[in-house]
């Protein structure tokens, strides 16, 4: 059976979009900026912001109540009640520790019947110590071994894995290159099972 990585943030949920959204433009009325402005991420440079009070406000909001209820998209959830369980599936994000328990529990909400692996690479917070096993998503993949699909929306990251010979997939964001949408690398997978 094939093993599926998939990342969470702006992957299986749509976490930059629902901070701008009900976080970022409510209480800053003034900012202008739509969803596909956001050319660069971390986009604290677009919004006028220092990287550490950017990602104060995007933990913040990763621990909100806006972000436990975020849905899933629908062909998301539909792919996987249909081919789910033709596959072992891995979620993995770069998160700062205080922001996983929220992210694992959302994802044991919606995927917990398919999705039984979560694991996270720290990112890094002031005055927070974190022991580094793996720098990155690509250390953890190749310590894994075990990966035949990874599914990311950070090029660097797709590309290490792409280099570790497992067939990875960049989903389309405004802050990447990616030329396929999710709905299109679910597609692939489809094609594989």
């Amino acid at each position: 059976m094939k093993t599926i990585v998939w990342d969470i943030d702006d992957v299986l949920n749509d976490l930059m979009r629902s901070w701008l959204k009900d976080s970022w433009l409510p209480s800053n009325p003034d900012c202008h900026l739509s969803y596909q402005n956001l050319t660069i991420n971390p986009p604290n440079e677009l919004l006028g912001l220092k990287k550490k009070d950017y990602f104060k406000l995007l933990d913040d909001y990763r621990n909100s109540n806006k972000a436990k209820n975020m849905k899933p998209d629908e062909n998301v959830v539909k792919w996987f009640e249909k081919y789910g369980e033709n596959f072992r599936h891995i979620a993995l994000t770069g998160r700062p520790n205080h922001t996983v328990a929220a992210a694992v529990e959302w994802v044991l909400y919606y995927f917990g019947k398919w999705i039984r692996t979560i694991s996270f690479i720290p990112s890094s917070r002031p005055n927070i110590y974190m022991p580094i096993y793996d720098k990155s998503k690509v250390e953890y993949l190749a310590w894994l071994g075990k990966v035949d699909f990874f599914i990311d929306d950070e090029a660097k990251d797709v590309e290490g894995a792409r280099k570790l010979g497992i067939q990875s997939y960049l989903v389309s964001q405004p802050w990447n290159n990616g030329k396929l949408t999710l709905l299109e690398i679910l597609d692939l997978l489809t094609e594989t099972a």
